[in-house]
């Protein structure tokens, strides 16, 4: 026992330290911003525009954006003649965010030659906190459906009647989503594209009406559209662009549900963007997901504010805009298609960039220079660019294990440069040429390399070549002419020479294990398949280390493929020396249950710089690791301290019992335990009893390994024990200075507050009456500090007073030892006296140190006196304040503009009230039987939180009221039952 007790502290220490390096190395696979600034080229204006019957919501407006015009702009009275695009900002978020994405458009309109033009409107909701308060949430989208009508009556004299877009930026995404609950609504949306948008849960679900609306959401929209859920033998790595399923879906016409035809396109801004993750960004209901990092000329990752002024990405999205725009042939309007399958391919051309193969053959004819070539690796550049066409023709016929061919090309911007032909002599020369050739565009991708040559590169299987087009004996390269920098880098290679299969790492590996020594001069690609990365918060670092380089400057990309998350391909860049040669490779979501990532591995494919032999190498990166896991789970804090302060509670309350002595003083009492590891490990357990058996409701569907439970449980195991810390110091040492704060606060005298905490230490029901309806009168956030404030003095006013009476017990312990005193003063009436005079201070001590053990046994440890107790819950209080201040902000936001909003933690703040105010009415706790049945009650309700309330927090509202009425109920029926007992 001793044994494993020093384990169990051994396991906190370690995985406290875990938790704390994570949280201070958040910003380890983070990158720097990239993002241009977007500049407005005149002064940006909003001209309002009048929202029928929006009279009811005082504090929203809707807006349309316009630069430099002197007058001003009603569209209500102005015919409007571009195709209305809608910007609806998410959290605290501003309407003039449209104006990153309103300038890029009036910019390009500019420049446009077909006149295609987009009208910006955006939204003001007041900058509401609605991803921490749904209340919000309801109130936007009931406005935002009024804006959409307002903006259809716009333009209701067209022709032709045009469609919406609807552009969110975080949960102004979700409600773009949610509008196509409403099918009357919905029929006139084209496309929604949503911006760091967590679509399908929340980041942090703190409120019962936030679960609520996404639950609606998803409901509605399972019946009006189809959803495309992984399943275990997906796998979107299997060809050179990830295709969306709704790609196949359309394709093989699937899409038979009422809202399919509205294109639903989702972003995330990668790992810059610490506030939404970005396997919350996707949905099951989308057709098309990107990372910021993968859309082309784009390639950077952005946090969650620049993602609506990143210059890149803002001109990504209104190039798709105006390619699914198009002029009406009386040049009166402009309009958006409403050809689902077209648009899409567009999005898929603008956020994902396959290019499509193109069918007709390309006439190239004997001009130009055409030289052929027959070495495996080539490296051909004109430092000095070209000035006429350069063909370059490799042969098709190689060794049989030479069946993959890599080829590279620089600067050649987006021309068709990779052709497949049969070569055909010519008659003068002798040379080796193509009349035609077919075009092999749609195998080219294009990298991100940032500043530097824009790389172009495509893996071609030579086999597949050869079998398919059998009269193919060769494959041209076309370098067009230019002034810059221009070549290309050719690798024809063995794929079995090229492929390496490992396992993700097991967290105790620490040695650095080997994928290759060293590459082979002019290597330009080389796969890495990674099995058993399953878990988010799983990491690996990937060590690329330059061993011979011909140039001191060179880039490695590195893209990285889930099979089971389409849309996440992520890219990653080392381009110098200086910089770290190391990438991180790791999942955005938990995989598919029975999913085989042996099967279907992780897949991280390297684009090498020719130039450099390299060592690779790989390793558990505890670094990355522990800062996702900080990432990913911080939101199961408050579940795992509201168990871990109710087994104190339960240790203390039993402790109590048995000893009910001024021995439980102590303040640290029930806090040094592990116990509470126990229940992380039986709710295991008991998760798969209850889902097998099915009497209880199911309970959340996390399954992470237990790894990511014992160390967010420890954390909160240290956390209650500063809490507790921060609690008695405040109490012994800031007690004054509290009240002082709390006189300012309040506005009373401090007659009337002495007064007030007289009555209500003296009569705690008053207590509870005064609390309780400050809560019905505001909200329950206003009602629980006042209690908190209040309950926190009472305490601190106790404390003092037992110092006090500790004081003047020792006062007197010393007055009754005076004799010895004056036993040294008579020294001299000699050494018989003094021997009996010591002997009989020696007894007359014994005897007052044995009454003052007495005294201190028999006086029990009730009410206010039990510190230990009421710290307890006192942090339990203050954990109910903390999960209401998003409904007091709200409360206190909505006062100015009169608004009514529900109250959804009204009832259960009301019962934990009630509940203090009859514990400290009864001087709890009490001397009394029955607490191993609490203990038990105690146990069961900390089993709850880890089962229904790690992701769902606001739950915790429930089971802390729940605690505080079970007291409240013990101390009750003991105190009646002894009542009845004594009549």
């Amino acid at each position: 026992m001793f044994m494993f007790r020093n384990c169990a502290v051994l396991l906190v220490i370690g995985s406290v330290c875990c938790f704390i390096f994570g949280l201070f190395h958040l910003y380890a696979e983070v990158e720097p911003n990239a993002c241009r600034m977007t500049y407005m080229f005149s002064e940006p204006m909003f001209a309002p525009v009048g929202v029928k019957n929006g009279e009811r919501y005082p504090n929203y407006g809707l807006y349309y954006y316009y630069e430099g015009l002197r007058q001003p702009v009603d569209p209500l009275k102005r015919k409007m003649t571009g195709a209305p695009v809608i910007f609806i900002p998410g959290n605290a978020g501003s309407y003039k965010q449209v104006r990153s994405l309103g300038s890029v458009a009036l910019r390009k309109a500019m420049s446009d030659d077909a006149g295609i033009r987009l009208d910006y409107y955006t939204i003001d909701f007041d900058e509401e906190l609605s991803a921490l308060y749904g209340g919000y949430l309801y109130r936007q989208l009931s406005y935002l459906k009024l804006c959409i009508r307002t903006i259809l009556s716009i333009y209701e004299d067209r022709a032709e009647q045009p469609s919406i877009v609807l552009i969110g930026h975080s949960m102004g995404g979700k409600l773009a989503q949610s509008v196509l609950v409403d099918p009357v609504i919905g029929q006139h949306i084209n496309t929604i594209l949503s911006i760091s948008t967590p679509l399908d849960e929340p980041v942090l679900n703190l409120d019962g009406q936030l679960e609520t609306f996404y639950a609606q959401t998803d409901v509605v929209l399972g019946k009006l559209r189809t959803a495309t859920v992984p399943t275990s033998t997906t796998n979107v790595c299997d060809s050179l662009h990830q295709r969306p399923p709704s790609v196949v879906r359309m394709a093989s016409q699937e899409s038979s549900a009422r809202l399919d035809n509205v294109l639903l396109i989702s972003t995330g801004g990668g790992n810059r963007d610490l506030l939404v993750r970005p396997g919350l960004t996707t949905s099951r209901f989308n057709d098309l997901h990107a990372m910021t990092s993968a859309i082309p000329r784009v390639s950077l990752s952005c946090d969650h504010l620049s993602a609506v002024w990143c210059l890149q990405f803002m001109q990504a999205i209104n190039r798709f805009l105006f390619s699914i725009a198009h002029v009406r042939d009386d040049r009166s309007s402009v309009n958006f298609g409403t050809n689902k399958q077209r648009n899409l391919q567009s999005a898929l051309a603008h956020f994902v960039k396959p290019r499509r193969r193109q069918q007709s053959t390309v006439h190239l004819g004997a001009a130009g220079n055409w030289h052929e070539e027959k070495r495996l690796v080539i490296n051909k550049f004109f430092t000095n660019g070209l000035k006429g066409i350069y063909f370059d023709l490799i042969g098709l016929q190689r060794q049989e294990r030479y069946k993959k061919m890599a080829i590279e090309a620089l600067n050649v911007d987006d021309d068709d440069w990779l052709f497949g032909c049969a070569a055909d002599e010519h008659n003068k020369t002798g040379q080796l040429y193509c009349k035609k050739a077919t075009s092999l565009m749609h195998l080219v991708q294009r990298l991100p390399n940032e500043d530097r040559d824009p790389r172009s590169i495509a893996i071609l299987d030579l086999h597949n070549l050869r079998k398919t087009y059998l009269q193919w004996t060769h494959v041209v390269v076309r370098l067009p002419p230019s002034q810059r920098r221009t070549g290309y880098n050719l690798d024809i290679y063995d794929p079995r020479e090229r492929v390496t299969d490992i396992r993700m790492p097991r967290w105790y590996t620490m040695a650095r294990l080997p994928v290759i020594n060293e590459t082979l001069q002019g290597t330009l690609h080389h796969r890495i398949r990674i099995a058993e990365m399953v878990d988010p918060y799983q990491s690996i670092r990937v060590i690329v280390e330059p061993l011979q380089c011909i140039n001191p400057e060179y880039r490695v990309t590195a893209r990285l493929c889930v099979p089971w998350a389409a849309g996440f391909e992520r890219y990653q860049t080392l381009k110098s020396v200086d910089q770290k040669p190391q990438l991180f490779a790791n999942v955005p979501t938990l995989v598919p249950r029975h999913y085989n990532t042996t099967l279907n591995p992780v897949i991280l494919d390297l684009y090498l710089d020719p130039v450099c032999r390299y060592r690779i190498s790989y390793e558990y990166s505890y670094t990355s690791a522990l800062s996702r896991l900080v990432l990913e789970f911080y939101g199961w804090l408050p579940a795992h301290l509201a168990c871990v302060l109710l087994i104190v509670l339960r240790k203390q309350v039993q402790l109590f019992h048995e000893v009910g002595s001024f021995r439980s003083l102590r303040p640290y009492v029930g806090y040094l335990q592990y116990t509470s590891l126990y229940v992380v490990t039986a709710c295991r357990l008991l998760k798969k009893v209850i889902i097998t058996s099915r009497i209880l409701p199911e309970p959340e569907n996390l399954d992470y390994s237990i790894n990511v439970s014992i160390v967010i449980h420890c954390a909160a195991m240290a956390l209650s024990l500063l809490a507790t810390l921060c609690t008695w110091l405040a109490l012994t040492l800031y007690g004054n200075a509290f009240y002082r704060v709390a006189l300012r606060l309040t506005r009373l005298s401090q007659a009337s507050s002495n007064i007030m905490i007289s009555i209500m230490t003296n009569l705690p029901i008053t207590y509870g009456i005064l609390t309780i309806a400050t809560t019905v009168g505001s909200c329950s956030g206003i009602g629980l500090l006042l209690a908190f404030v209040f309950y926190f003095l009472m305490l601190s006013n106790a404390y003092k007073d037992y110092l006090e009476d500790f004081l003047w017990q020792k006062a007197a312990n010393l007055v009754r030892g005076k004799p010895a005193a004056v036993a040294q003063d008579d020294v001299k009436e000699g050494e018989q006296n003094q021997a009996e005079d010591q002997l009989q201070e020696k007894d007359e001590s014994e005897e007052n140190e044995e009454e003052e053990q007495k005294d201190e046994q028999s006086e029990p440890c009730l009410g206010l006196q039990n510190f230990s107790f009421h710290v307890t819950l006192l942090l339990m209080l203050l954990m109910q304040l903390l999960l209401n201040a998003p409904t007091s902000l709200a409360w206190l936001r909505s006062r100015r503009h009169g608004i009514a909003l529900p109250d959804p933690n009204l009832y259960t703040s009301i019962v934990v009230l009630g509940s203090l105010s009859l514990l400290l009415q009864l001087r709890a706790p009490q001397k009394c039987s029955g607490y191993w049945m609490l203990s038990i009650v105690l146990y069961f309700l900390a089993g709850i939180v880890l089962l229904y309330c790690q992701a769902a927090i606001y739950r915790l509202n429930y089971v802390l009221a729940a605690a505080f009425a079970l007291l409240a109920l013990h101390q009750s029926l003991w105190i009646l039952w002894r009542r009845v007992a004594g009549i």
